[in-house]
């Protein structure tokens, strides 16, 4: 998935079962969810669209339950942005920035209402493709629960990327917010957790610089641009890996006021890093945040 897998994991048959969930990650990107890898469901969605095409179940299942997430949220967050981030390429080989007229072309694309799933089937509508990198690292930590489940494993933690599954914890788990101004060792925050999934998306993790200007890889489905919200990362806390990763790209996309809805509907929590270096923290999380003072952010107080 193009990141690292990091992995803490105490209890019987740990080291193996690390090994079990590391196969799983990569089971995942070449069989179910890159759009780049020939063969995988998701790229095989692309290659015949405007058919149907038959996926493994899980696949049918994921995409279900990203156009969901994706109508609550009143499209911040779409898989149907393919065609317009393979365009952009940000964090590939020929990142660049599209002409106007392009960027309108492409936002034709755009339609999570034209993707059908029946059973273990998805259509999309010709000219559309799936983009699933929202999703793939929460997708990733869902799985890694479900073979935790079934070990003999106590207590652990799966970084994949910007998410984490925290496992086994009934709290006292310390899971750090990077500092968007730092490097990936540092952070402006902790959370003290019990077992959850945390994702985090920022404008720092993929980015170019074009005629003096940096774009980041978080594109808004409704302007076909980086998403300009006054946010530099949003860290999204809930049961689900899929929908905390789900909810921190639509979160990031809406800004704070537009997001307390959609988090309430999913039960999530979420602390939100602004440009101007200001911090805020919904309520089901303020007893378990603290800021690093040292990092330069100020928390404002929730009214």
């Amino acid at each position: 998935m193009g990141t690292t897998v990091i992995q803490s994991l105490r209890g019987p048959g740990s080291s193996a079962t690390a090994g079990v969930i590391v196969d799983k990650i990569g089971s995942l990107e070449e069989k179910s969810l890159s759009w780049r890898q020939a063969g995988s469901d998701i790229y095989r969605i692309n290659a015949n669209a405007g058919s149907s095409v038959r996926t493994g179940a899980d696949t049918a299942e994921w995409v279900r339950q990203c156009l969901k997430i994706s109508a609550a949220g009143a499209g911040a967050f779409d898989i149907t942005v393919g065609s317009l981030s393979a365009f952009w390429d940000i964090g590939g080989e020929n990142p660049r920035v599209p002409a106007k007229e392009k960027i309108a072309e492409l936002l034709k694309t755009i339609d999570r209402n034209t993707v059908k799933t029946n059973g273990d089937t998805v259509k999309i509508a010709a000219g559309q493709r799936l983009d699933m990198g929202a999703v793939g690292k929460g997708i990733a930590c869902d799985e890694a629960r479900k073979i935790l489940e079934k070990s003999r494993v106590k207590t652990g933690t799966v970084s994949v990327g910007g998410s984490v599954l925290v496992y086994g914890y009934k709290k006292g788990c310390k899971v750090g917010i990077r500092d968007p101004k730092g490097t990936a060792n540092d952070y402006m925050g902790i959370l003290n957790l019990g077992s959850c999934c945390v994702s985090t998306s920022g404008n720092y993790e993929k980015t170019f610089t074009f005629k003096g200007k940096t774009y980041h890889h978080i594109l808004d489905p409704k302007t076909g641009y980086p998403a300009d919200s006054g946010l530099t990362s949003v860290t999204v806390v809930c049961d689900s890996g899929l929908a905390s990763d789900a909810l921190s790209t639509a979160c990031f996309v809406l800004g704070y006021e537009n997001s307390l809805p959609l988090l309430e509907q999913y039960s999530a929590g979420a602390v939100f890093i602004g440009r101007d270096g200001t911090v805020k923290v919904t309520a089901d999380l303020e007893d378990r945040f603290s800021l690093n003072d040292s990092a330069g952010y100020v928390l404002e107080p929730r009214v």
